[in-house]
């Protein structure tokens, strides 16, 4: 993972990219679609809906009623997702609900944000004041929130727990950070998105995203399977074995076992990060397999060592996400810790 010195100086050197147009070929694995959502493996979740009558917790602006067909066409969002919020048209759609989720990064690796305990709601987010719509705000990212039960979940700062210089697309959702200071670079209209981080598992009624801006508000209900995701308990892994091997040539061969301890089927996703000496982040491979009740997951790749990092004669691959470990290779030999 970067440190802050260096993060600070991809995020300016990506965003002296973006202002030149080289967007195009700045982002990680995935790219965005117009609707700010990317093949996660995952099914997307139904667009949200507006709230029928006696269901609608918006005060100040009307809500949808006063968009106009030009409204509607500044958004790559689905029409159905847009609200005012006082002076603000905003656009929430598409939220999902994980324990573990994927993300790409500009000048830096792709990998996986997992926390014990707790996971992540992720929507994509798009606002317009006027000037079209757009990832910058206003409002600002913390105008929202998830309330779930009587609860509130301010939205969560996830910079720095990921690599790169910022992350792009989060859960397969936007393409930057909503209301990052870069959201507008090459001035380009992208989708952003915001993240919330809440106990796992999560059972509540009506759980809804909402967001409050200069004195109004307005509310998206989370979609009945997004809603049920979050009081589905988490399937939990262990990693069985870590390997880092020489591979004959410049190849080492890395491999993973893990098995599903929990008898609860679902979905294993991890990160699998060999260091490199080139500019960008950690080389990264995503690991993404559903897996049964007390099934197992086994993974293999062979990485190019030619160019890996070393100070000593030896490199440290590592994996994060549903499991956690190093393995340790050197020209002759492979060791592994966990």
């Amino acid at each position: 993972m970067p440190s802050q010195e260096r993060r600070r100086l991809l995020r300016t050197s990506a965003a002296a990219l973006a202002a030149v147009g080289a967007t195009g070929c700045l982002g990680g694995g995935s790219r965005s679609s117009r609707d700010g959502t990317t093949d996660d493996s995952a099914t997307d979740e139904n667009a949200t809906e507006r709230r029928t009558t006696g269901g609608e917790a918006t005060t100040g602006e009307p809500t949808t009623d006063d968009r106009t067909p030009d409204d509607a066409e500044s958004f790559a969002l689905p029409e159905s997702s847009v609200r005012s919020v006082a002076d603000a048209r905003v656009g929430v759609a598409n939220p999902v609900a994980r324990s573990t989720v994927a993300y790409d990064s500009i000048m830096g690796s792709s990998g996986v944000l997992a926390s014990e305990g707790t996971q992540f709601v992720v929507a994509a987010v798009q606002s317009d004041d006027g000037s079209g719509a757009d990832a910058a705000g206003p409002p600002a990212y913390d105008a929202f929130e998830l309330v779930a039960g009587g609860e509130r979940f301010p939205a969560v700062e996830i910079e720095q727990r990921t690599t790169g210089a910022f992350t792009t697309s989060l859960a397969g959702r936007g393409e930057i950070k909503y209301d990052d200071p870069y959201a507008n670079s090459g001035g380009e209209s992208r989708v952003g998105w915001v993240a919330f981080e809440v106990a796992s598992p999560l059972s509540a009624d009506s759980p809804a995203i909402r967001c409050r801006y200069a004195g109004a508000s307005a509310v998206w209900d989370l979609p009945g399977e997004t809603a049920t995701a979050l009081g589905r308990r988490a399937p939990d892994f262990e990693l069985r074995s870590f390997d880092a091997t020489v591979a004959g040539g410049d190849g080492v061969e890395l491999s993973l076992t893990a098995e599903n301890v929990s008898g609860i089927a679902g979905e294993f996703l991890a990160a699998v990060y060999w260091p490199t000496t080139i500019a960008d982040d950690d080389e990264s491979h995503i690991v993404r397999e559903s897996v049964g009740p007390n099934g197992r997951v086994e993974w293999s790749k062979t990485v190019d060592a030619e160019y890996a990092a070393s100070s000593d004669g030896t490199v440290t691959a590592s994996v994060e996400g549903c499991v956690s470990g190093t393995a340790t290779v050197s020209l002759s030999a492979t060791t592994t810790e966990r």
